[in-house]
């Protein structure tokens, strides 16, 4: 069975630190292909930035197009409204139903998991694989995990991720002082920002 990742993300901009994430957690995890996917409206974080989602979308596209593992998909974006987790897997697991899918996420995501939409079906149908930086309470973590586990059968597995201090927040930023972003993004996604004029406002 050929095993899948699920990336979704503002991507606003995306950044190496992303990539590099993916890169890593596909090699230790034996993913096939990593699939990214721009969120549409995020119900749990309001909305602060102009930039379109098909802005965010070409952005994702130009960065992934030379890795032949990763590949990007308009599933949410194509949804009026906010996008639930619950519902991209659905339609994932509706258009591939062999696939084996592994949700990629950070550590402090999986001590919110179940404020998600369907967190108990949700863990019945992928595999959470959480990241952690070097330095974080793994201990905390692993706890964590294992009562996920006994509660809810939750299948979850946990890596360490290069620590890469990249932040979205911070790129733009930088763009609005007028700072360089080069090597902070790829070289085609710092082009496309700057002719399109992103994050100046």
């Amino acid at each position: 069975m050929k095993k899948i990742g699920i990336f979704g993300g503002s991507f606003n901009p995306i950044h190496i630190g992303h990539l590099i994430l993916a890169q890593e957690v596909q090699h230790q995890a034996g993913l096939e292909k990593v699939l990214f996917i721009p969120t549409n409206d995020n119900p749990l974080k309001e909305k602060d930035t102009k930039e379109t989602v098909a802005e965010r979308y070409e952005m994702t596209r130009l960065a992934i197009e030379d890795n032949e593992n990763f590949v990007i998909s308009d599933l949410e974006i194509r949804q009026p409204g906010f996008s639930y987790t619950i519902d991209t897997v659905k339609k994932l697991k509706s258009i591939d139903p062999k696939a084996d899918y592994c949700f990629l996420c950070g550590e402090d995501i999986i001590f919110q998991l179940e404020r998600w939409k369907d967190f108990e079906e949700l863990f019945q149908l992928v595999t959470f694989i959480v990241t952690y930086r070097p330095g974080y309470d793994f201990k905390k973590l692993e706890t964590e995990a294992v009562r996920l586990k006994q509660l809810y059968d939750a299948k979850i597995k946990i890596f360490e991720a290069p620590l890469i201090d990249i932040s979205s927040t911070a790129i733009r930023e930088r763009v609005v002082m007028g700072k360089s972003i080069r090597y902070l993004v790829t070289e085609k996604v710092h082009q496309y920002i700057k002719e399109k004029q992103l994050y100046l406002e």
